[in-house]
């Protein structure tokens, strides 16, 4: 796949990173839809937020915008601006959790910062349009937010050598944490609320409490900066207790 990504067109290189995006929503889609199937009697909220045109048409927005932004990566990477290495598993799994980590950090920042009032007016409100949450809310986003995002994370590709495999392992996780995030359930075990690294881990009651709260909850994938920082819901621990009882 790589060799055919560094000598392929734009034209094929831009198709490509569609079709893998369209797959990408479609999937992320389809976990959501069947995590509120699964887990429908630990419902975070009592209903999904109803569909609207215009946010249809975000989502679809931005799956083309996150197209793009993989094209910008592509040509980076094609011009050893940024590096790709394979490697063995424990240098993958030790580059995935570094990124988590990092993008963690650089996702907090860049999202407490939406929540600044003028940014808030003009950027961020669209996303809180979903007070709850449906299968399409970790993509009804405001195009300079999937801009900003994407940016963000070449702009880390460019000062990291990542493995190709860490990097596709995040990836991973990033959609699944998004998805979870998003799903209006709380598919996670009560028993991870009492095992010191499980329960920094961001879980799906970690952030729709966001969207209830919109002050509290800034990080994406744990609970480590909010922690750090002072900005975790006080009310969390009870809540997420609450909701992993069926």
């Amino acid at each position: 796949m790589l060799e055919f990504l560094r000598s392929a067109s734009v034209l094929q290189v831009t198709l490509f990173f569609l079709l893998a995006n369209i797959v990408i929503f479609t999937s992320s889609v389809a976990l959501c839809w069947c995590l509120g199937r699964w887990f429908g009697t630990r419902r975070i909220f009592d209903r999904w937020e109803p569909l609207r045109p215009v946010e249809m048409a975000a989502a679809l927005g931005a799956v083309v915008l996150n197209s793009f932004v993989s094209v910008g990566g592509w040509f980076l990477w094609t011009r050893d601006i940024i590096v790709l290495k394979d490697t063995g598993i424990l240098r993958a799994a030790a580059d995935c959790i570094v990124m988590v980590l990092s993008m963690d950090l650089g996702m907090y920042v860049f999202h407490r910062a939406a929540h600044l009032s003028w940014v808030y007016r003009w950027l961020h409100r669209f996303h809180h349009r979903h007070e709850t949450t449906n299968p399409i809310s970790l993509f009804v986003l405001h195009p300079a937010e999937v801009i900003g995002f994407g940016a963000l994370m070449i702009l880390f590709l460019t000062a990291y050598p990542m493995s190709t495999e860490g990097l596709v392992a995040y990836l991973s996780l990033n959609v699944l944490f998004g998805t979870l995030g998003h799903s209006g359930v709380e598919p996670f075990p009560a028993a991870w609320g009492k095992v010191p690294l499980l329960r920094l881990l961001g879980t799906s009651t970690f952030h729709a409490e966001h969207h209830e709260h919109p002050k509290y909850n800034f990080g994406f994938y744990t609970l480590l900066w909010d922690k750090l920082f002072g900005t975790l819901d006080p009310d969390y621990e009870r809540r997420f207790r609450q909701d992993t009882t069926e």
